[in-house]
């Protein structure tokens, strides 16, 4: 059967692709008076905390774009449900720079708890978003491309989601206790999920 969805990969695709564009737009050291090449380094240095999270968050849109496509890749038709909550998903992917930009002026601040906690319970809604558009697919056999070969990987992929909510949930408590620790656990979060999208993606490639 002919694969009918290419108009809504397309346009995720573009939203990805805007979302981590905005990303690196929230880094820049603005015109300050008495620039020099000393302390100009120093300014470079100082922003540490903007890069870290640029680079966490770049990572985790890309391994969430992997994901998308990965469910997409098994799907024949979309419906008005599908689209909807694609179109939750856009909608957060495209707001990850808010949050990013929040750790990255707070962190090291008597407020980084908060920043972080956002951030992880944030990365936290991103997963459920792609939780409820996988088990909306997966309930919708008919719109399978071959629906004995897929539900079981959508299956499998719904228990990684479920986890991961888990782990951010977590994330965004141990915050309100320790900033660094929680971000750590953010950091590691690319192992797993790069895990749970390596054996389909190489299959695809």
């Amino acid at each position: 059967m002919e694969k009918q969805t290419s108009r809504l990969e397309a346009f995720s695709d573009g939203i990805f692709g805007v979302a981590i564009t905005l990303l690196a737009l929230e880094i820049g050291i603005k015109e300050y008076p008495g620039a020099t090449n000393a302390n100009l380094w120093q300014h470079i240095l100082e922003r540490w905390p903007e890069y870290f999270t640029y680079f966490n968050s770049f990572a985790t849109i890309l391994l969430v774009w992997m994901g998308h496509h990965k469910i997409l890749s098994y799907v024949r038709a979309s419906n008005q449900w599908i689209m909807l909550l694609n179109g939750l998903v856009l909608l957060l992917v495209v707001l990850y720079p808010y949050p990013t930009r929040m750790v990255g002026t707070f962190i090291g601040s008597e407020a980084e708890n908060t920043a972080v906690a956002f951030y992880a319970g944030f990365t936290g809604l991103i997963s459920l978003s792609m939780l409820l558009m996988t088990a909306c697919i997966a309930g919708r056999a008919r719109l399978l491309i071959s629906p004995q070969e897929s539900l079981p990987k959508l299956k499998s992929m719904m228990r990684s989601q479920i986890v991961g909510i888990l782990m951010y949930a977590s994330a965004a408590l141990l915050a309100l206790y320790s900033a660094p620790a929680a971000l750590g656990v953010t950091f590691v979060m690319w192992v797993f999920w790069g895990v749970a999208t390596k054996e389909d993606a190489t299959e695809e490639i």
